[in-house]
């Protein structure tokens, strides 16, 4: 059976007066009699209108909200949790017409929430930033994140928003509030239910809990206050921890109270607002993350390199790069093997198709410049969750230090067999060269100026000499003598050599040019082995410069890097010896000053060695540049102090 007409209406007007009193309005009025048509088109007319009202009002929010997305985009490239909050509350101000918007973040290790208030003031914002403690009770914002529930304040003077330190530049800004919105900002996930224990805190959750709201009087207070703060810590303490902070939005003094509808549209912002600030946490997270590997990974000793499963490299740190010489920038996407040589594209396949990981075995890699380096090379699968194999890493130790250390030992185990060697058969060596020489000396007085045998017995006596300065460059390597220092200029030593050496230049037809600089400072060394040194280089460019070449000589100041705020000053001499000849091959250049080294036919290896070695014990520096075709370079470095630095 049908409803009559005028109780039908009786029960729709009566409807409207409960909608309107959701939203809170005083203007509901009595169902009227049916019969008043009047009264019914005015009910009808202003439910239109509110109709429409509210169609405005939720296409301008959803307006508001689509802007607010474009401001999350702004958050994901902030790094600064605070300019983050900033930026999210001065646009709810302008875009909302907010006078005062709080928005604080959870930091658990801090315990606290931080953030930013600001209120608008006519076309202004001012920001202030502050910080609330998430254990005991500071106030409206904190309370709204432990209840996870929204908390409206409409007497903010006796219920503060925040308990803030005396003198915070907030506390007068509170004192202009009437009420309080909290909404709090939950990440995506769903929150346990609070009768369930979480893991880590080993009781009951707290959030939601309404224990937290009031102290229980008389002397349970402070027993209670000890318990939730003790709940509060542990909560803080859990991975589960859902919350991201909290919105606040205040209005002053004069301003119409908070209404259901406004309550509801401040945390339909809330709903928009939690994404963009837990993507924004995320990124963060991510990026600091990110950081911390490339970090770690370039502070390894070792070089290191990610492929896929077909061999293409995926990432290189920067030990690396420096071993190798390759930016990883020039590298990513490429085949290992095309790129470091097939000895450790090999090892990487048999990882990658017959699942063999190498651990530390020695091979060769290929540098950028071509050369070989002998690294110990260990691979690596890489695995998802599923453990299936999507590549794999390579990581690899430069063994060129190792190669070095034990050339270095055998050469010193070499020189140590030399040194006893020459200690006990060098006199006996050179006792009957002594005799050899004198008899050819004393046979040649009785030959004729010219002729054969005088050829042969000149040829003996260069072959004696020859072996006399073996011997001796034996001794000098395995009993060094003492140096005995004396400050002067360098210009006498190298003249000396050059005179000593003008013979033999003359001979081969290359010309010395000395140039030597002004105001050079006088160091400390020995001329006698000093000049040995400048022969041995002069010797050597003389032997590689071709007929009618230069020897270039120059005598220059070194200086030492310049210290901020003191004056460049000479630290000491530096000499250059050039020559235009064949060069030096660039594998060479790597053991030029080791002892028995040569590319010389009939020469011992042992010139330079001793150069080098006479050098270093003058706390000096000795370098050569060399290309092959272009000829080469020697520089010799002595300090102005005889130990080598500068006071």
């Amino acid at each position: 059976m049908s409803t009559p007409l005028p109780e039908a209406v009786r029960d729709l007007l009566r409807r409207v007066d409960e909608v309107r009193g959701l939203s809170q309005r005083t203007d509901a009025h009595v169902a009227p009699d049916p019969g008043q048509s009047g009264i019914l088109l005015d009910t009808l007319r202003e439910l239109v209108e509110e109709l429409e009202h509210s169609h405005r009002r939720l296409i301008e929010t959803n307006v508001q909200l689509v802007s607010l997305r474009e401001v999350a985009s702004h958050l994901t490239a902030t790094a600064d949790a605070g300019e983050a909050t900033r930026t999210v509350t001065r646009y709810l101000c302008r875009a909302f017409g907010f006078s005062n918007v709080a928005l604080l973040l959870l930091d658990r290790e801090a315990g606290s929430l931080k953030g930013a208030w600001t209120r608008r003031v006519g076309e202004r914002e001012h920001s202030l930033s502050f910080e609330l403690p998430l254990t005991g009770d500071a106030g409206a914002l904190a309370r709204a994140v432990w209840l996870n529930r929204t908390v409206t304040q409409h007497g903010a003077r006796r219920h503060t928003p925040a308990q803030l330190p005396d003198g915070h530049a907030l506390l007068d800004v509170l004192t202009h509030i009437q009420g309080m919105v909290c909404v709090p900002l939950q990440r995506s996930h769903v929150v346990l239910p609070a009768t369930e224990p979480h893991e880590l805190c080993g009781g009951r959750c707290m959030i939601g809990d309404p224990f937290l709201i009031a102290p229980p009087p008389g002397p349970d207070a402070e027993r209670w206050a000890a318990e939730r703060e003790e709940r509060q810590r542990h909560c803080l303490s859990c991975e589960l921890m859902p919350m991201l902070g909290v919105l606040g939005v205040a209005r002053e003094m004069g301003a119409p109270a908070f209404q259901a509808g406004d309550v509801t549209r401040i945390e339909s912002i809330a709903l928009s607002v939690a994404p963009m600030v837990e993507n924004a946490r995320l990124v963060q997270d991510l990026r600091e993350s990110e950081g911390f590997r490339e970090h770690l990974l370039d502070s390894m000793a070792s070089g290191l390199a990610a492929v896929n499963m077909r061999g293409e490299i995926l990432a290189m740190n920067r030990a690396a790069e420096t071993l190798l010489g390759w930016p990883e920038s020039e590298v990513l996407g490429r085949p290992f093997g095309e790129t470091f040589g097939p000895d450790g594209e090999e090892l990487l396949h048999a990882a990658l198709e017959q699942g063999r990981e190498a651990l530390r075995e020695e091979t060769h890699l290929r540098a950028r410049d071509g050369l070989p380096v002998p690294v110990s090379f260990t691979t690596s699968l890489l695995r998802n969750e599923r453990g299936s194999v999507y590549g794999a890493i390579a990581t690899f130790v430069d063994l060129t230090p190792l190669r070095r250390a034990e050339e270095q030992a055998r050469q010193l185990d070499r020189l140590a067999a030399l040194g006893r060697f020459t200690s006990s058969v060098a006199h006996e060596i050179r006792n009957p060269l002594t005799g050899i020489a004198a008899g050819v000396q004393y046979l040649s007085r009785s030959l004729e100026d010219s002729g054969p045998q005088r050829e042969h017995l000149t040829f003996i006596l260069s072959e004696i000499r020859r072996l006399d300065r073996i011997v001796q460059d034996l001794f000098d390597i395995t009993h060094p003598r003492g140096l005995q220092l004396r400050t002067a200029p360098l210009e006498e030593t190298v003249r000396r050599a050059m005179q000593i050496l003008e013979a033999m230049a003359a001979e081969r037809g290359v010309e010395f040019r000395l140039e030597v600089a002004a105001r050079l400072p006088a160091v400390p060394h020995d001329p006698d082995q000093f000049e040995q040194v400048v022969i041995n280089l002069l010797k050597n460019a003389i032997e590689a410069s071709p007929a009618g070449g230069v020897v270039r000589i120059s005598i220059t100041a070194s200086f030492a890097e310049r210290h901020k705020g003191r004056a460049r000053s000479p630290a000491g001499a530096r000499l250059r010896v050039e020559d235009r000849g064949c060069g030096i091959e660039p594998e060479h250049l790597l053991t030029l000053f080791e002892p028995f080294f040569t590319t010389k036919p009939g020469g011992t290896g042992l010139g330079l060695y001793i150069t080098h070695d006479i050098v270093k014990r003058h706390h000096g520096a000795l370098t050569v540049q060399s290309e092959p075709g272009q000829g080469t370079v020697f520089l010799l470095d002595l300090p102005l102090e005889p130990r080598g630095g500068n006071s």
